[in-house]
């Protein structure tokens, strides 16, 4: 029989929309100087305002129909807009530099700076231009981020989540209940993960005690219309109020940011950017249940997180069948790549592979929360929904790095992910390291034992 193929907006392999982002340019320029770093030598500034100077012609001549720094952090000068080189240059003007203290070591991604394409203009051809010009480290058409997940072919009845095991049965696989009884358990609470995603539905029963806060980067209203990041916040720390809710792997705070738009033509680069540079000094884990092809300023925003001390876990994706590409972030190395098994402890037949993978979870029929509004999905306002995708299996790991981070806040993100795979269990038949499984499959118990 014929194995039936979930089908939703969110199933990156099922959708055409466009791959890049053809209405921005995103680009780096050398040199700029870092949060909370005012003095920089004579001819470094001197090269950094030649380059910011050329960008504002573009606008002048109309090839581009704005430009501007990605990251704020200097802080505009009151009631007047900085210009592009003043900014690069951190000068912070009359008003007080607005960069938090926490982004004092986040040098990588200062510098990048966002191009809005006039019409009439071709944006492979201005990022060309660009990244030709002195000064600039790189100039390219962002890529989409793609959601990881898609409604699953087995439905749960509308409106309410048997919190049996047939149905929240990834937990006995990950053995969690085994870990929740062990003496020096500790449940996460101390511990905030955060998801940059489709935005969570912050008034749902299960969510709302966990988040902390909510943080809209799109000019859309703050409603997750695809009921993906309110899915994948439920598996990370749902906690019902009655016995027909759910349980999440840990009872971790949230951070919930809604960064990727309703629809994925309207990807905008520098709100996603900004939502990750976000979490520095506010979580300890980032989720990202999502990806697409490399992107530059992803890596170095991302690597900035990284060694602030944020452990961040990120889908394989859900192409396998149709060519099985590699997508960042999880291609990178720092960061903790996770695929998906079903119900028999296999490769899910969507989960890419790679030897970048780090470990696997279970992401088929995974129940979690659903948006208790209507929002673009069949039979929405459910409140209790299963999913399939890498966006699942994510989160149960992200979880359980909260489980472990709340027994040892110490450990560095490289260590936590070391553990998490040497604490998998080896998936039947699969040699260790293999692109399909990695370590093997997720073991909370013996995560935090």
């Amino acid at each position: 029989m014929a194995k039936a193929r979930p089908t939703s907006r969110l199933w990156s392999g099922s959708t055409s929309f466009a791959r890049v982002a053809s209405h921005t340019v995103i680009a780096k320029v050398r040199g700029a100087a870092a949060p909370g770093r005012m003095a920089m030598g004579t001819a470094r500034a001197a090269a950094v305002g030649a380059v910011a100077s050329t960008l504002e012609r573009l606008v002048e001549n109309g090839y581009a129909a704005s430009v501007r720094p990605v990251f704020d952090d200097a802080g505009p000068a009151r009631g007047r807009s900085m210009p592009l080189g003043d900014a690069l240059l951190g000068a912070a003007g009359p008003g007080p530099a607005r960069a938090p203290r926490q982004l004092a070591a986040a040098t990588r991604s200062t510098g990048i700076v966002a191009l809005t394409v006039a019409p009439g203009t071709s944006p492979r051809d201005l990022a060309r231009h660009v990244a030709a010009m002195p000064q600039v480290e790189y100039a390219f058409v962002p890529p989409i981020r793609r959601l990881f997940g898609a409604k699953a072919a087995a439905r749960t009845p509308a409106g309410r989540a048997k919190r049996s095991a047939p149905e929240q049965w990834a937990h006995p696989v990950v053995r969690l209940a085994e870990a929740q009884a062990l003496r020096a358990f500790k449940d996460g609470s101390t511990v905030t993960v955060a998801v940059v995603d489709s935005g969570i539905d912050d008034g749902h029963p299960d969510l709302a005690p966990a988040i902390v806060e909510y943080r809209n980067f799109l000019p859309e209203k703050d409603k997750d219309y695809a009921g993906h990041g309110t899915h994948v916040a439920g598996i990370i720390g749902a906690r019902p109020k009655t016995a027909t809710g759910v349980s999440g792997v840990s009872r971790a705070k949230l951070l919930a940011l809604k960064a990727l738009p309703r629809d994925p033509d309207d990807f905008d680069a520098t709100a996603y950017y900004r939502a990750l540079r976000y979490v520095i000094g506010r979580a300890q884990v980032l989720n990202l249940s999502l990806g697409g092809e490399k992107d530059p300023a992803e890596l170095d925003v991302l690597r900035d997180v990284i060694a602030s001390g944020v452990l961040v876990v990120a889908a394989m994706g859900n192409e396998y069948e149709e060519g099985n590409p590699v997508e960042y972030p999880a291609a990178m190395p720092e960061v903790c790549a996770v695929g998906a098994t079903d119900r028999r402890d296999r490769r899910a037949w969507f989960s890419n592979t790679g030897r970048h993978i780090d470990l696997v979870a279970p992401g088929v029929e995974i129940l979690s929360t659903t948006p208790t509004y209507a929002y673009d999905e069949p039979d929405g306002k459910r409140r209790y929904d299963s999913m399939d995708g890498t966006s699942m299996a994510t989160p149960l790991v992200a979880g359980a790095a909260a489980l472990l981070l709340a027994r040892q806040p110490g450990l560095t993100p490289a260590r936590a992910i070391a553990r998490l795979q040497r604490t998998a269990d080896r998936v039947a038949g699969a040699r260790a390291g293999s692109p399909s499984y990695g370590a093997g499959r997720l073991n909370v118990h013996a995560l935090v034992r």
